[in-house]
C-alpha cells in the first residue's frame, strides 16, 4: 500500500487515504471498502493495485463492479491487476459497461489516476 502511495506522489498525485482489503475479501467486503472510501470527500478518484494471490483478480472485479452499481460512483476508477485470474478479472470488468480505466503497470495506473483527478497538485 505505500509503495502505491509513493508512486501517486511520484506521478504528481496527492492520496486521500489507502485501503488494504487483506488476502482472504471477498466481493462483498470488497464494496464495503468502496463504502468506506467514498464517504471521505477528498477521494476524487480510486487506484485499484492489486496482486491477486491469495484474493483473486476475478473475485476483486466482481466486487469492484458490484460496488460501482450499488453505489453509483461518482468518481474514476483505474484497476490495476496482476496475479490469479487476472484475464477473468480484466473480461469482468471490461463486460462491466461501466467506466473503468484499466492500467497496465503501476506506473501507468499511477499516472491515469492523477489525470482523472485532475492534475498534480
Amino acid at each position: 500500500a505505500m509503495a502505491t502511495m509513493d508512486i501517486i506522489k511520484y506521478a504528481g498525485g496527492s492520496p486521500a487515504n489507502f485501503l488494504d482489503v487483506g488476502g482472504g475479501a471477498s466481493a462483498d467486503q470488497v464494496k464495503n471498502a468502496f463504502r468506506i472510501l467514498m464517504n471521505d470527500p477528498a477521494v476524487k478518484a480510486v487506484f485499484i493495485n492489486i496482486f491477486g494471490g491469495i484474493l483473486r483478480c476475478d473475485v476483486l472485479a466482481t466486487g469492484v463492479v458490484a460496488a460501482a452499481k450499488d453505489l453509483q460512483l461518482k468518481v474514476p476508477v483505474v484497476v490495476r491487476m496482476e496475479g490469479t485470474n487476472v484475464e477473468v478479472g480484466q473480461q469482468i470488468l471490461r463486460e462491466s459497461a461501466l467506466n473503468f480505466t484499466i492500467a497496465n503497470d503501476m506506473k501507468d495506473g499511477a499516472q491515469k489516476v492523477v489525470k482523472l483527478a485532475g492534475g498534480a497538485r
